[in-house]
């Protein structure tokens, strides 16, 4: 490393605990954010540390190729991004922060400057301009990248359980399932309902599935080729379906579109499905 370069490099190191303390004094209290005054103490303590590790390796940036550079600064953000996305930090909380580091980052570098005995010219300073700003850059970059990596999987995650939750196939008995379905069914919600029967029917074992309709308040065309297409889908892995529960309005309003249940079996209830099927038990 450059002698002016490695002073630099030093001068950071050794204040990098100041440098957080300073840092620490821009927040304020913010109800579940790390960054609050009011955090719990190990939290304080965490968030403490890790700032001042990030000091540290974007001052080692001036000694490193880009390459380097993001591979050191790239392995910290994912656990520091982990850490956040853990609490109720927000992003917008995480980049204000971030504004405030590069700001205090380079009034370090200009305390160093006048304290220094080193020639320091206008060269060595567009240079660290370089170097530093662009490992600052990565920062945020590779921490924002981690941050919604994590939150887009957690969402995906929250979405398949909310899809599986929506349409759940109960088991009865061994061989006997229900799937109760309640509210409007809309064409993306019609393909949930099959694509999580089928599996669930599958995974069960069951060979009847009784269809309860008597939460759905309309049923349309569309409904009802859903309703004829699950029933085949269900048939072809050989399982028979029951529908139950159509409300009277549903099915005036059924015999008035011209829908035609009469193909399918059906029961005027849950309660009667589930007798005439208990005889046969």
């Amino acid at each position: 490393m450059e002698t002016k370069a490695k002073a630099l490099y030093q001068f950071i190191v050794e204040k990098a605990p100041q440098f957080t303390e300073e840092w620490f004094t821009h927040q304020s209290v913010k109800t579940g954010s790390d960054y609050s005054l009011d955090a719990p103490p190990q939290i304080s303590e965490k968030i403490r540390e890790q700032n001042s590790n990030y000091v540290r390796l974007v001052a080692k940036s001036l000694d490193q190729s880009n390459e380097e550079m993001k591979e050191t600064i790239g392995a910290w953000t994912k656990k520091t991004a982990a850490d956040r996305a853990q609490s109720r930090t927000s992003i917008a909380e995480v980049t204000r922060n971030f504004g405030i580091f590069r700001r205090i980052f380079w009034q370090f570098i200009e305390r160093f400057t006048s304290e220094t005995n080193l020639p320091i010219t206008i060269q060595d300073l567009f240079y660290w301009e370089k170097k530093l700003n662009t490992a600052l850059d990565y920062v945020i970059e590779s921490f924002t990248k981690e941050f919604m990596k994590i939150m887009i999987m957690r969402l995906e995650a929250q979405s398949s359980l909310i899809k599986e939750l929506s349409a759940p196939v109960i088991e009865l008995t061994d061989y006997i399932g229900l799937l109760p379905i309640i509210g409007d069914i809309d064409t993306a919600r019609a393909k949930n309902i099959m694509e999580s029967s089928l599996q669930q029917s599958i995974d069960s074992g069951i060979s009847i599935l009784i269809l309860d309709l008597s939460g759905v308040v309309t049923v349309d065309t569309m409904v009802a080729k859903e309703i004829f297409q699950l029933a085949e889908a269900l048939r072809l892995i050989g399982v028979e379906t029951v529908i139950c529960g159509i409300r009277p309005e549903v099915a005036q309003t059924a015999i008035q579109l011209g829908i035609d249940f009469s193909g399918m079996k059906m029961e005027s209830s849950l309660q009667k499905a589930v007798r005439k099927m208990a005889k046969n038990i």
